[in-house]
């Protein structure tokens, strides 16, 4: 018998916690409150930008291309199957 008293009472208290917060976050103050925070935000952007200074481009040529392969092949040790794959005798 407690324990349904308890369960009921939880119960209740989850849909009461539940009820409050949907009528908080639904109202008309919050919902104002939260468009004139996202304009302050928005405007504290734009502001922001316009001090950025222009970065002058440096990546010329920063990308070296190695060919290395070939010799990396060469120096690699060949491997049992792979003479039997190539058909190759070396």
């Amino acid at each position: 018998m407690i324990k349904k008293i308890i369960n009921i009472f939880l119960l209740i208290s989850f849909f009461y916690f539940f009820f409050l917060i949907t009528k908080h976050y639904f109202s008309d103050e919050n919902i104002a409150f939260t468009n004139k925070s996202r304009a302050t935000f928005l405007w504290a952007r734009i502001d922001g930008n316009e001090n950025l200074p222009l970065l002058k481009n440096d990546t010329n040529n920063v990308i070296i291309n190695i060919t290395d392969l070939d010799e990396f092949k060469k120096k690699r040790k060949k491997r049992f199957w792979e003479k039997l794959i190539s058909g190759k005798d070396e």
